[in-house]
């Protein structure tokens, strides 16, 4: 009775394995979840930017905010095809993604923290850094890497890219978070949490691109809950300036 108990477990383990830890990054439910997660975060940056007025920064770090959410929604679109060339395109999303993200804390940073003022064509910098990626990728096409050899070079660069990126959001939203009052604490705070994630998340990432194995599983869990802190963030964002707005009235 046992046996026939543990055989029906295992085969049910066997079932869902591929569905819970995806097959090659590209079916699994965490693949589901996290479009879903940063789809769903895009259309409340939408709705909060409704009320931006409320919030003394500025179109910038909205513009920064969107790009964030925007590339890294169409990077995890590019999981839906198993082609190395697609997925090394898909790193550029997420490279950008990530460079825009940091771009925003930065800037809130020296806004709020600091107190200055920064020059309009400080602005255009991670644009201007952005650009360069796709240019990696066409010098090495053109000078013939295989696109498999492409899409590992691309993964570690984006590997890297997102951990220099997420420790600086890291420590910029703990500095934010110490003169923030209010909602806005509650907004740093999880937005630093989410980054924790995506830093752990990306360092296994770099130890893979190294070598080393690591359980693809490990690396979904973190990225999932990377996406939840991400869209728990902007929704504690956009709650936050409803209130406001409906205090003003």
């Amino acid at each position: 009775m046992t046996s026939d108990i543990n055989d029906k477990i295992i085969k049910r383990i066997m079932i869902l394995t591929p569905f819970l830890s995806g097959i090659e990054e590209t079916i699994g439910l965490h693949i589901i979840l996290s479009n879903i997660f940063w789809w769903a975060s895009l259309l409340l940056v939408f709705t909060a930017y409704r009320n931006r007025n409320l919030w003394h920064v500025g179109n910038t770090p909205w513009t920064f905010l969107f790009l964030t959410f925007l590339f890294f929604g169409i990077r995890e679109l590019g999981h839906l095809s198993s082609s190395s060339l697609i997925a090394s395109v898909r790193y550029v999303f997420g490279i950008w993604s990530a460079i825009f993200m940091a771009s925003l804390f930065i800037y809130l940073y020296v806004l709020l923290y600091m107190r200055s003022t920064i020059p309009k064509i400080a602005t255009y910098l991670p644009f201007v850094l952005a650009l360069a990626f796709p240019l990696v990728i066409l010098f090495l096409f053109f000078e013939g890497i295989k696109p498999d050899d492409l899409k590992n070079i691309m993964f570690s660069i984006e590997n890297f890219v997102w951990i220099v990126g997420t420790s600086i959001t890291i420590l910029t939203t703990y500095m934010l978070g110490t003169r923030a009052t209010g909602g806005f604490v509650k907004v740093y705070m999880l937005f630093q949490i989410a980054a924790i994630f995506a830093l752990l998340w990306k360092f296994l990432g770099l130890i893979v691109s190294m070598g080393c194995t690591i359980p693809y599983s490990m690396r979904e869990i973190l990225e999932t809950l990377f996406g939840v802190f991400a869209i728990i963030s902007v929704f504690v964002l956009t709650k936050m300036l409803k209130s406001l707005a409906r205090n003003i009235r």
